[in-house]
C-alpha cells in the first residue's frame, strides 16, 4: 500500500474570502482617510476609534480564511481504491472519469518554468478532478512549481499519486491496449471516462 502525504487548494470559502477581503479594503481606506484628515466634520476623530479595530479584525478574518483554503492531504493507494484524508474512500470500479489540465503540466509537456518567469504569464492553478459514482467529484487544485497553497514537493508528491493511480486503472481497462503519452490512459485533453 502506497502512502501520499501533500498540501493542495480546496477552492473553499471563497465568498467569504471575497468578503473579507473587501472589507478590509473599505475598513483601511476609512482609516487612512480619518488619519489624513484631522477634524474634519465629516471624518471626527472618534471614528479612528471604530475604523481602526474594524480594520485589524477584517485583515485578520481575510487571512484567516484564506489560510483555511489549504488542507492537508493523505492519499492511501490499494489494490481495490484509494482512501483519502479529505474526500473519503473510492473504488476504482466506482471511477468514473478523471480530468487533469495535461498540456499545461510541464512534466507532460507543457510550458516550463522558464516560460512563466520570462513573461508576465500567472503560474496557472491546475484543477485536478476525479468523479467517483454519478454525483461525487474530488477536486485538487495544485501549482506545479508551489505557490501559497502547495510546494513544488507537494506538487511531486502528488504526480506520483496521479501516476500510481493511472497505472492502476489503466491494467483494470486498458492491459491490452496500448498507453498514451498522458499517464498511459489520458488522452491528449487530459481526460478519461470509463467505458460501459
Amino acid at each position: 500500500m502506497n502512502t501520499y502525504r501533500f498540501r493542495f487548494n480546496n477552492s473553499k470559502k471563497t465568498l467569504t474570502i471575497l468578503f473579507w477581503f473587501f472589507a478590509a479594503l473599505l475598513t483601511i481606506s476609512l482609516t487612512i482617510i480619518v488619519i489624513v484628515i484631522p477634524s474634519d466634520p465629516l471624518f471626527p476623530a472618534w471614528l479612528l476609534l471604530i475604523s481602526l479595530p474594524l480594520m485589524l479584525t477584517a485583515i485578520y478574518r481575510f487571512f484567516k480564511a484564506a489560510s483555511e483554503r489549504q488542507s492537508t492531504e493523505v492519499v492511501s493507494l490499494n489494490e481495490d481504491g484509494f482512501t483519502s484524508s479529505c474526500f473519503g474512500s473510492a473504488l476504482y470500479s466506482d471511477m468514473r472519469s478523471i480530468q487533469i489540465p495535461a498540456r499545461e503540466i510541464a512534466l507532460l509537456g507543457g510550458k516550463q518554468y522558464d516560460y512563466y518567469k520570462q513573461t508576465d504569464a500567472d503560474f496557472p492553478n491546475l484543477v485536478f478532478s476525479i468523479t467517483i459514482g454519478e454525483s461525487k467529484t474530488l477536486i485538487w487544485i495544485l501549482n506545479e512549481w508551489g505557490g501559497l497553497y502547495n510546494s513544488k514537493d507537494d506538487f511531486t508528491i502528488f504526480f506520483d499519486f496521479l501516476t500510481a493511480l493511472t497505472d492502476q486503472l489503466y491494467q483494470l481497462y486498458h492491459v491490452n491496449e496500448s498507453y498514451n503519452s498522458y499517464l498511459k490512459i489520458l488522452d491528449e485533453n487530459g481526460s478519461w471516462e470509463k467505458r460501459s
